[in-house]
């Protein structure tokens, strides 16, 4: 006679990582938007001049469709596999770094007009998921190191070059600008480093 297994003893269906899916969408969204980029993209002068919102929706437009492609690429699949592992650090990234980012650049880069692309809160969700696979799987440290070592590379280079590495957005004239891309590194390794316990992967 068949055994029936009990509700509780069964798998839990993973989450949906919904926050990192739903940032996402917007990024999206806005893109199709008329006169979205004129409304919404980081701009200095405007900034100072009270349109604040700009610090937080500058970093969901995009000033070409492969700009934002290439964003998501790295977004998507580091937002998603971060919120099923750890669900607050991942928020508290996609949350955090855009504010974080926009205030540094307000500080240290005064000659920065415009900015745009959600580049920098995709470097913090990638070196969020980094620092998290560091600390729970030691079996794949050097493969965390070695993401690392890459994001941190790429950073460089790009400092130096003053250029995107990927040749598409040199061709369109989009300038890299490592301070963002270093900020939310930054936040991003502090949303799991200074979370006491992780939750455990779905």
């Amino acid at each position: 006679m068949p055994q029936v297994t009990p509700l509780s003893d069964k798998a839990k269906p993973a989450r949906l990582p919904w926050f990192t899916l739903v940032a996402c969408a917007l990024a999206v969204g806005v893109w199709f938007v008329p006169g979205s980029f004129d409304a919404l993209a980081y701009d200095r002068t405007k900034i100072l001049g009270g349109q604040l919102w700009r610090v937080i929706t500058g970093h969901w437009v995009h000033f070409t469709a492969s700009h934002l492609a290439w964003n998501l690429v790295v977004l998507i699949p580091s937002g998603v596999w971060l919120e099923k592992r750890d669900r607050c650090a991942a928020r508290a990234t996609l949350l955090i770094s855009p504010l974080a980012i926009s205030i540094a650049l307000l500080a240290f880069a005064p000659s920065l007009g415009i900015y745009a692309g959600i580049s920098g809160v995709a470097s913090g969700v990638l070196v969020a998921l980094t620092v998290h696979g560091l600390r729970t799987e030691p079996r794949a440290r050097w493969l965390w190191l070695a993401v690392l070592a890459l994001f941190a590379a790429k950073v460089a280079v790009e400092s130096l070059r003053n250029h995107p590495l990927n040749p598409e957005l040199t061709a369109q004239a989009i300038q890299s600008v490592p301070l963002a891309h270093l900020v939310g590194a930054v936040v991003g390794a502090g949303a799991v480093l200074l979370r006491r316990h992780s939750n455990p992967p779905l």
